[in-house]
């Protein structure tokens, strides 16, 4: 398998009309940050459509140059070679609405105001991420994917996608997710939201005059680090050792420096809104019983579940295998076992690789 590659830098749609969300609000004008990788085809046949989780952007492999520290999130997976080859499929990924790494997000500038939008941002829906997704694939002139593929939110909008666009695309591959978050995930997610919400500094949202990154935001970053790591990983990693000869935890040391990461590059507006989305997708609430969500879906689907998830257990990715089994959908559930619980997507590439670059060449 290839290391990483030097891809393009990002592009920016801009759509004039503006983009409207579910729940009524338009932002005009309104800008989809993507990028694009590999070469799409004469006939556009090879078109995968891959979908980010909550941190993540549109960068989701390649360096934009050789001395960047890191490669896109999914670069284990997408490559020349890899699971996801590059050598034979052209891989579109685009910033979802609400997300703050290109997208006109609520610290986008509203030209009306001159001002960030700050609280006066709508709250995005997984289906505006879908809508959103499928305007620019109309843009780009792709009427087709090959496939649609994502890991936590990201296998959200995939499932969102099989149940409002089922003719598009010929598979999906989702890993941890499932068609709504338990209600433990709920609660951890909540937890974080109100601890941003009560920083003394977020200002009802309006907050962009003091650049420098809410407390809240740090800890509610170290609170999400609860559902995406394993009680093995933990106990390995940390136990209940100290620092040095000091009274701090491991464990807290590390906390503290994933906080302060994130709140240094994400923004705190993004962060409750695309989380809520997350938290208020149900298909089984939205059409009745997951048969209906997906009863117009046909397409092989590949669904991989983790043992250690804390987020979206076993048990969830079982319900879609029921839902879809018993519309007759052909699905191919590949159980994994890692230490690594929810992140294991994006870090066990040697485990996930295998099942995706044999699904896809089928």
């Amino acid at each position: 398998m290839q290391t990483s590659f030097i891809t393009a830098p990002p592009k920016d749609l801009v759509l004039e009309e503006g983009f409207r969300f579910t729940h009524g609000q338009t932002i005009a004008p309104f800008t989809i940050r993507y990028e694009t990788f590999g070469e799409l085809n004469t006939d556009k046949s090879n078109a995968i459509l891959v979908c980010h989780a909550l941190s993540a952007s549109a960068h989701a492999a390649g360096k934009y140059a050789e001395e960047d520290e890191k490669p896109g999130w999914w670069d284990g997976l997408i490559g020349h070679g890899k699971g996801i080859d590059l050598d034979k499929y052209f891989v579109i990924c685009a910033n979802i609405p609400g997300s703050c790494f290109g997208t006109t997000a609520p610290q986008s500038i509203d030209p009306a105001t001159g001002k960030p939008y700050g609280s006066r941002y709508p709250w995005p829906a997984i289906e505006d991420m879908v809508h959103s997704q499928k305007i620019l694939l109309d843009r780009l002139g792709i009427p087709h994917l090959r496939a649609i593929a994502g890991g936590s939110q990201g296998g959200m909008q995939v499932l969102m996608w099989a149940a409002i666009y089922p003719e598009f695309m010929d598979s999906i591959i989702t890993m941890a997710t499932g068609a709504a978050v338990p209600v433990q995930g709920i609660a951890w997610h909540i937890i974080g939201r109100k601890m941003i919400e009560s920083d003394a500094r977020f200002n009802g949202g309006d907050y962009y005059d003091h650049p420098e990154p809410l407390r809240g935001l740090q800890v509610a970053r170290m609170v999400g680090h609860m559902t995406y790591l394993s009680a093995k990983a933990l106990q390995s990693k940390f136990g209940r050792r100290r620092r040095g000869a000091t009274r701090q935890f491991e464990i807290d040391s590390y906390f503290e420096y994933q906080g302060r990461k994130f709140a240094a590059q994400y923004d705190a507006n993004s962060y409750i809104r695309v989380q809520a989305a997350m938290d208020e997708m149900d298909l089984e609430e939205q059409h009745g019983s997951l048969r209906a969500a997906f009863a117009r879906w046909r397409g092989r689907t590949l669904l991989v579940s983790f043992d250690t998830d804390w987020l979206f257990p076993v048990a969830e990715v079982e319900r879609v295998e029921t839902a879809m089994v018993a519309n007759g959908t052909p699905v191919q559930h590949e159980r994994i076992a890692s230490p690594n619980g929810h992140d294991t997507f994006l870090i066990d590439y040697d485990l996930i690789t295998p099942a995706v670059k044999t699904f896809l060449s089928s």
